[in-house]
């Protein structure tokens, strides 16, 4: 397919809307596109001289740029409009574009059969299709682009089709590209459907038609993402925002509060390491403001001390936060736990931006609810060798692999890891090799050393073994990118593998004493205590982590 782009933005490549028209054509696929920056060519006003009618019939008699393009205009089966919305109507050069089509047209009049007066086509352009791709600065479609579609109707009727961004400013600003992102994803699934159908999905068209955010967000993100304080006195010149202001009204802007969020309002403290400045921000239940007087200062929650350079990588999306407080770019104090429970909220990622724009937080607990890892499926396998193996024998060994056979029924109910597997094959294994004849104590205690030893293996992988069930707390997979997160499972995995390689050998010498009865006693009280100590550490270690200055 032969296709002409009509970049009708005063901005050129810079263009907010080109970034969706560049998807668009990413969806189509590999077709012949050519793009016209109508910006940069020379294209006068029409005079009104009718000279393509009369004199020169179609063509004009005005020597600029108009005449190549309009024999790349004619020979084009598809034309994609993209432009940026102008006073409610199209940008000043590409109106004199579609003025400049009067040649096109013979001057005759004539009436289509719904009563419109038209002038006949001079070529026969009917097979021709139109794509108007268009965003605005304003918060809605509705009372902002009738004039343009309706122009747009009037022009082309049933032979076009359309993709309305309003809320188009946002793909300008860097620490939304989240929710951006996902909106171009789905303008290049309206690519690949128009490619193969030449129109959209029902689904598509009213997931296109869904604002990037809701009005009230977006407000107040707009009006916080121009680098204008206030003007000076009476001159009334502009004066600029400091950067680091700027960046927190940004945050407070996009604050999307997360569903653990405390009740009570929360204060974040900023510390830029490299200006001296400070600055705080209240994040409660409803949104965030920012505070910039040390004098309404009240005691932070948290605080974090930063140079600001970290700070605004971390909000553009160059590095993650997680990423750069495991390489010592800043410090947190205070309440540790508020990095996982509030400071999510200021940064809209892809999946919480795109549910904050369209889902209450209800419908976000909701998809929280989904299957989850549970150790209980790890552990089941083991406890039913430990506790029935040595009360029933060979009973015992049968209900151990019944257990362990039940493992794969779990996944109705939980996602499984590599090691609720493993356990499962491990218990039958020992549970058959009793069966076979093998002394219990030395079953018992491989079972102890086999179990510490996956523990231990897995430190050494890319997911130590406790953080697939930790992770349930830290936002399921996303927590796997976390290295802070990683190294403290990677702690406790070695924790739980050596005290469990401990446990297989007091447990064989314990089971060949006159201390055998004791055993059961001892191996609960040692993993009772192992998981106070856990319990503890989990939220002590990440702390102190975050505190120390590197």
């Amino acid at each position: 397919m032969n296709i002409l782009v009509l970049n009708g933005s005063p901005r050129s490549g810079t263009s907010n809307t080109m970034k969706l028209t560049t998807a668009f054509l990413e969806g189509m696929g590999g077709h012949n596109a050519e793009t016209v920056d109508i910006s940069e060519e020379n294209i006068s006003p029409c005079r009104g001289c009718f000279c393509c009618w009369e004199k020169t019939p179609g063509k004009c008699v005005i020597a600029d740029d108009m005449g190549m393009l309009l024999r790349k205009y004619r020979e084009a089966q598809l034309v994609i409009w993209s432009f940026p919305l102008y006073c409610f109507g199209l940008p000043s050069k590409i109106k004199a574009f579609v003025d400049r089509l009067l040649p096109l047209n013979l001057p005759f009049i004539g009436e289509m059969a719904n009563g419109k007066p038209v002038h006949p086509a001079r070529y026969d352009l009917e097979a021709q299709r139109h794509v108007l791709i268009s965003t605005c600065g304003f918060f809605t479609i509705e009372k902002n682009y009738d004039a343009l579609v309706k122009q747009f109707d009037i022009l082309f009727g049933a032979r076009y089709t359309k993709i309305l961004c309003p809320q188009g400013e946002l793909f300008r600003v860097p620490q939304l590209r989240g929710r951006t992102e996902e909106y171009l994803k789905l303008v290049r699934k309206a690519g690949a459907e128009y490619s193969s159908g030449g129109c959209f999905s029902a689904d598509t068209e009213k997931q296109l038609a869904v604002p990037l955010y809701p009005k009230e967000a977006f407000i107040a993100m707009a009006n916080a993402s121009w680098e204008i304080a206030e003007t000076d006195g009476a001159s009334g010149t502009p004066a600029r925002m400091d950067p680091r202001e700027w960046l927190l009204r940004q945050m407070a802007a996009v604050y999307t509060p997360h569903p653990n969020t405390p009740k009570e309002e929360k204060r974040v403290e900023f510390f830029f390491t490299d200006s001296g400045e400070t600055y705080q921000l209240i994040a409660g239940k409803t949104g965030a403001a920012l505070v910039k007087d040390s004098s309404d200062f009240a005691p932070y929650s948290v605080r974090i001390e930063t140079p600001f350079s970290v700070w605004q990588d971390i909000s553009e999306g160059k590095i993650t936060g997680t990423e750069a407080l495991f390489r010592g770019k800043y410090r947190v104090l205070g309440d540790f736990s508020l990095m996982t429970t509030v400071m999510p909220g200021f940064s809209p990622g892809k999946t919480q931006a795109s549910s904050s724009a369209q889902e209450p937080v209800q419908e976000l607990m909701k998809k929280r609810t989904t299957k989850k890892h549970s150790m209980l499926v790890l552990l089941m396998p083991f406890m039913a060798l430990w506790i029935l193996l040595p009360v029933f024998g060979n009973s015992g060994a049968l209900a151990a692999i019944l257990t362990g056979a039940c493992v794969p029924l779990a996944a109705r109910f939980f996602r499984l890891s590599p090691y609720d597997t493993a356990a499962a094959f491990l218990v039958n294994v020992l549970s058959a090799a009793f069966l076979a004849g093998a002394p219990l104590s030395i079953i018992v205690t491989l079972s102890y050393a086999l179990f510490g030893g996956m523990w231990l293996v897995s430190v050494f992988l890319k997911i130590p073994l406790c953080a697939w069930y930790s992770a349930n707390d830290y936002n399921g997979d996303e927590a796997f990118d976390n290295p802070l997160f990683i190294r403290t499972n990677r702690l406790i995995a070695g924790l739980w593998g050596v005290l469990y390689l401990c446990v297989s050998v007091w447990t064989w010498f314990f089971m060949k004493s006159e201390y055998a009865s004791l055993v059961g006693l001892v191996n609960s009280i040692a993993p009772a205590l192992a998981g106070i100590f856990t319990a503890a550490f989990v939220k002590w270690y990440p702390a102190h982590y975050a505190r120390k200055a590197r």
